[in-house]
């Protein structure tokens, strides 16, 4: 009597912006994220980086520490699962954080898709709770505020970007003072922030926001990332975010 094929396996739950990326599996017609078999001679966490840039050209950090000492980094948990005529695989789940949402075709899957979450898609319910982890992994409080800023901001959602603003918060940037001058580089109110949003995005209807670092301390989170426009060198950018009670009672921007 033979056994069924079992081999070890891992799934990188690649991260930008608060979205994982799931690919359409071509063998499998399911959607699932990156990953493959461990090598004879390689770590979980060394297939893990391996496979994420194998399957898409993307390099992450794996840099959460999300369980006891001694514990791989960005290690989300084990599960099995049946991988067809490749047997059962026995499977070592990561998040990496990646700062480009840009995926370089691969012959493993079909399409791909940034999703917060997997609800709605075909794939198994593992994946749809993986994603729920990935997602939160390590993320407190203003972590997750600052990552909702930046997904409404590229979603052009105004209406999701000023519900984490407090009525009367204050907004200060250079690019404010440069355009309008008379207000000194600030303003105050969701009528004014409204407004400087609405022109920027009808005038820039190319601009992204890539999260490269966040960092929260206190009362408020720095978010680092980069300015990208079309016709329009990179720019990276700081910007601070002062709350309370949740919401956001003053933002200050700050160019390199």
């Amino acid at each position: 009597m033979t056994s069924a094929r079992r081999a070890f396996s891992v799934a990188v739950f690649a991260r930008c912006e608060g979205e994982i990326l799931l690919i359409k599996h071509r063998r499998l017609r399911t959607w699932l994220p990156v990953g493959g078999e461990i090598a004879a001679d390689e770590t979980p966490l060394e297939a893990a980086r391996r496979e994420l840039f194998e399957e898409t050209g993307l390099t992450g950090r794996f840099d959460l520490a999300l369980g006891v000492d001694g514990t791989p980094p960005g290690f989300l948990g084990y599960e099995e699962h049946p991988a067809g005529s490749k047997g059962l695989h026995m499977n070592f789940a990561f998040v990496a954080d990646v700062p480009s949402r840009t995926v370089l075709p691969n012959d493993e899957f079909d399409e791909h898709r940034w999703v917060r979450d997997a609800e709605t898609l075909d794939c198994p319910p593992n994946v749809r709770e993986l994603c729920r982890m990935a997602i939160a992994a390590g993320a407190g409080p203003l972590t997750a505020l600052a990552r909702a800023w930046l997904a409404a901001f590229n979603a052009r959602d105004l209406d999701a970007l000023l519900a984490l603003y407090t009525e009367d918060a204050v907004h200060t940037s250079p690019k404010l003072r440069d355009r309008q001058p008379a207000t000194r580089g600030e303003i105050r109110g969701k009528a004014a922030l409204r407004a400087w949003w609405k022109d920027a995005m009808e005038r820039l209807p190319g601009l992204h926001y890539a999260e490269r670092h966040l960092t929260a301390s206190g009362d408020r989170v720095v978010m680092e990332y980069e300015r990208q426009c079309p016709g329009e060198a990179p720019m990276l950018v700081a910007e601070v975010l002062v709350c309370e009670a949740g919401r956001i009672v003053a933002s200050h921007v700050f160019h390199g």
